[in-house]
């Protein structure tokens, strides 16, 4: 009896150093996201910001916001908070293409990875980021261009002069919709760019740098407005209404904003190239396949198209931006 009741003692003991055991385990950490944005200029910004966000935190990540509203230098310095703070990745959205080496030196030196989403960067140094999320700017360049070189085939003009509205200096977006437009138009020799001016992205100074324009006189011999995004094509639709300028120009944008498909369907535009902003699924994804240890691609593509004149108008999404 004395033996017997000895064994339950000691089963007892063990029940509860298991009971014990289970009780201490630890809870899987939440991981924290450091997500950096560009800026709220459009729209289309806006959009994207939110986007990302909600599709990290569904997938439970913790998330720190920061919005560098178009400065630089206070990009870098929200980068380096999300370091001193010691997140387990950084998701960044940069303003400029350069100037990135040294502060994403110290994020890898922190063991710190970080993904890149739509505007792309250059570093001396490839490893310095994880992989890059976004659109081919030179493919939405590219096919603008093939909208306009596809519109003048069959017409026997000599000369077809352009207008180009560029976006901010030092950007992905600006250097690859220009380089990607001057190759396809470069297929028809009567096509070239005559007059650049620059936008920032912005409606209001697109405005009033294309105001300027009309005033100076360089919109003569003008056939085709060709616009980096929506916002600085609504800026130059403004500035030709004030103007009261009567000629019907070719306009072709980017980004594919409601605003804008409103002035397709109005015929104020001709061809609107989509710039996607729904890109958080593939951030967060990406994001928790790093954390799974699976194979990250160099660049992630976001799927974009083009809306036109010759579009069937009833077919076109609704924009949601």
């Amino acid at each position: 009896m004395k033996n017997k009741s000895f064994f339950i003692l000691v089963a007892f003991c063990l029940l509860l150093a298991g009971c014990t055991f289970n009780s201490t385990e630890p809870t899987k950490k939440e991981l924290t996201i450091g997500f950096s944005q560009a800026g709220t200029e459009s729209n289309w910004r806006k959009v994207q910001n939110q986007s990302i966000k909600e599709a990290l935190e569904k997938q439970n990540f913790q998330v720190l916001h920061r919005n560098s509203y178009s400065d630089p230098k206070q990009q870098i310095q929200d980068v380096m908070t999300f370091i001193a703070y010691q997140v387990d990745m950084i998701v960044l959205s940069p303003i400029e293409e350069t100037g990135w080496d040294s502060v994403l030196e110290e994020a890898k030196e922190a063991n710190i990875p970080v993904i890149i989403v739509d505007r792309n960067i250059t570093t001396e140094k490839q490893d310095l980021y994880l992989t890059h999320i976004g659109s081919s700017f030179k493919a939405q360049g590219s096919r603008a261009g093939l909208y306009v070189t596809n519109h003048y085939q069959q017409k026997t003009q000599e000369s077809i002069q352009v207008f180009e509205i560029r976006g901010s200096e030092n950007t992905s977006p600006t250097r690859l919709r220009s380089d990607g437009f001057l190759e396809t138009i470069g297929r028809d020799p009567r096509i070239h760019v005559r007059q650049v001016i620059t936008g920032d992205y912005i409606r209001l100074k697109a405005k009033e740098q294309f105001s300027k324009a009309i005033d100076e006189g360089k919109l003569e011999g003008i056939d085709v407005i060709y616009s980096h995004n929506d916002e600085m094509t609504l800026g130059a639709l403004d500035a030709i209404k004030e103007k009261k300028l009567e000629k019907n120009f070719v306009i072709v944008s980017i980004d594919a904003q409601k605003e804008m498909i409103d002035q397709l369907k109005k015929g104020k535009v001709n061809c609107v190239v989509e710039c996607n902003p729904f890109m958080g699924e593939l951030v967060a994804n990406t994001v928790k396949r790093y954390f799974e240890k699976k194979a990250i691609p160099q660049d992630i593509y976001v799927s974009d198209t083009v809306f036109s004149d010759q579009n069937d108008f009833s077919t076109i999404p609704p924009r949601g931006y």
